[in-house]
């Protein structure tokens, strides 16, 4: 985070929002490595058991392997509901199609 590295942390902003926006940035991510180099349709959608996936997983290595074999990691129960929090908003809000007008 750029503002640790400043030494200008700003605590809800490192703590948690981080958190709900980790999913949808790396979801985005997948959906559009989906749309353009798999599938080649604006109109693909991550499934809910991908995003569920994407979640679980996340949540598995930064909140139980990582806290495990590095004292540089916690784990925290709030950042992983926090995961879900964010899943939930890509799968509802963002994992639409791309629908262009034709003229």
């Amino acid at each position: 985070m750029i503002t640790r590295r400043l030494h200008h942390p700003v605590p809800l902003f490192n703590g948690y929002i981080d958190d709900v926006f980790a999913i949808p940035v790396i979801a985005s991510l997948a959906l559009c490595f989906q749309r353009v180099v798999i599938i080649r349709s604006d109109y693909y959608v991550l499934s809910a058991g991908k995003v569920t996936f994407i979640v679980v997983y996340l949540a598995l290595v930064f909140e139980v392997f990582l806290p495990m074999v590095s004292k540089k990691y916690t784990g925290d129960w709030i950042d992983a509901g926090l995961y879900a929090v964010g899943g939930l908003f890509f799968y509802w809000v963002m994992n639409k199609p791309i629908l262009t007008k034709k003229h």
